[in-house]
Order: C-alpha cells, then sequence, then structure tokens
C-alpha cells in the first residue's frame, strides 16, 4: 500500500516542538520546528536539525503538496514536491494518496525526480494501477515543464521566506 499524505502528520513525529497550520486563501500551510535532530525526514533529503523549520503547502488548485525546508538560520535547504493524487479535503484533515515520485529543487535551482526505484517497484507490484501509474508519469512531465519556466510552485511557495522573530516566540513558549 502507499503511504498517504495527511494534513497534521508532523506534529506526530518525535522531535517536533512546535507545529502550526492555517489557510492562506485557499492554500493549507502547514509549519514543523525542530528541536533536535531526527531521521524523521522521508527521503533522506531533508534535514531535520535542531531549528530547522518545514512547511507544507496544500496546492489543491495544482493537485499537489509541496514542501519548504529551511535550516536554524532561515536559510532555505530546497523544495520537495510529492507527486500524489487529487487531494480529498475534507473539515476534518487534507489527504492525497502519495505517488512515490518527488521532485527535489535545490536551493540553486536545480531540479531532480527521485524514489523512481520505489515507484517502479510498486507499480510492479500492483500497489500503484496502472491509472495512477500513468497520472504520475504524466504529472511529473507536467510539473518539471512548469519549474523551468518557473510557472510552479506558485509565487507565493517559490518567495516564501522564515520570519526569524515569530520561530524563535515559538521556541520560547516551549
Amino acid at each position: 500500500m502507499t503511504p498517504t499524505i495527511i494534513s497534521g502528520d508532523w506534529q506526530e513525529l518525535p522531535g517536533v516542538v512546535d507545529y502550526l497550520a492555517g489557510l492562506i486563501d485557499d492554500v493549507l500551510i502547514e509549519r514543523a520546528i525542530w528541536g533536535v535532530a531526527s531521521d524523521a525526514a522521508g527521503n533522506g533529503r531533508a534535514p531535520a536539525g535542531r531549528g530547522h523549520i518545514w512547511y507544507r503547502f496544500w496546492l489543491w488548485r495544482d493537485d499537489q503538496v509541496v514542501e519548504r525546508y529551511f535550516d536554524a538560520h532561515g536559510q532555505p535547504l530546497g523544495t520537495q514536491v510529492d507527486l500524489c493524487m487529487p487531494m480529498q479535503i475534507s473539515d476534518q484533515e487534507w489527504r492525497a494518496r502519495d505517488l512515490l515520485l518527488d521532485i527535489w529543487i535545490s536551493p540553486e535551482g536545480r531540479v531532480t525526480v527521485g524514489n523512481e526505484a520505489a515507484f517502479e517497484e510498486a507499480v510492479s507490484s500492483g500497489q500503484l494501477t496502472e491509472e495512477e501509474a500513468r497520472w504520475a508519469e504524466e504529472h511529473v512531465r507536467r510539473l518539471t515543464g512548469a519549474i523551468a519556466q518557473r510557472r510552479f510552485p506558485p509565487a507565493m511557495v517559490r518567495n516564501w521566506q522564515v520570519d526569524l522573530r515569530r520561530i524563535q516566540d515559538a521556541l520560547a513558549k516551549r
């Protein structure tokens, strides 16, 4: 069974000392602040060190979940686009079936597609249907093209910066 991305799941990760979620316009944004280093980073690209800040943007218009990672000084560490099926949104949670492929955008703008072996295995074993596999392959092409043209992620996500005063205030309350 492929994993599901669920709003609020970061607050359950060991090492997260502050979690916040809210809507800005029609985008759900989640923020997690790490108190200790952790192995919780799913793909090994996003470090979880003391004071690191993770943001998750639920972009329902694009049927996409985008995560941005920052170090304790507010410097970007990278952006991950989790390829997923269209979102299911309710009053209680937002969720999306993860299709295992990830697009990683380095702070310098280098784009790589990751987790391809797990994706191929899930397709071969039937954990992903042919329809889901086609959706993922088409979606990765659309997204990488849009990234190259600077149309994705949206400007709000691309230009997101950390307000270290708010982060320090949140940590001081702990």
